[in-house]
């Protein structure tokens, strides 16, 4: 797959965290701020769920799954200064975060 095909069309971002609980106000003021920089990049919210059970692998405490027009979108949201500003309370606040751009196979 050449890089073209991966950024043209449409991409869902898939986000696991861990929060951590000792820093629930900085889990509570990233949401904040990142759920609009996300719609404002043109993000389609598919589900917020919670993980009840881990069968295998790293436990995660929640998911979220947004459906963008491109991969570019969310690339140039993750980019920008107003997400980076984002970046020290996001490491406070979640133990773990993994951030992925996933398409149909």
């Amino acid at each position: 797959m050449d890089n073209k095909a991966k950024t043209d069309g449409k991409t869902t971002l898939v986000v696991t965290a861990a929060p951590n609980p000792n820093e629930m106000a900085s889990v509570q003021e990233y949401l904040k701020e990142v759920l609009p920089l996300l719609m404002g990049a043109g993000g389609k919210p598919v589900k917020r769920l919670k993980v009840d059970e881990v069968i295998h692998g790293n436990p995660s405490g929640m998911v979220l799954v947004m459906d963008f027009d491109s991969a570019d979108a969310i690339t140039g949201m993750f980019e920008s200064e107003d997400y980076a500003a984002l970046v020290p309370v996001r490491d406070r606040g979640f133990a773990e975060m993994n951030i992925l751009l996933t398409q149909e196979m």
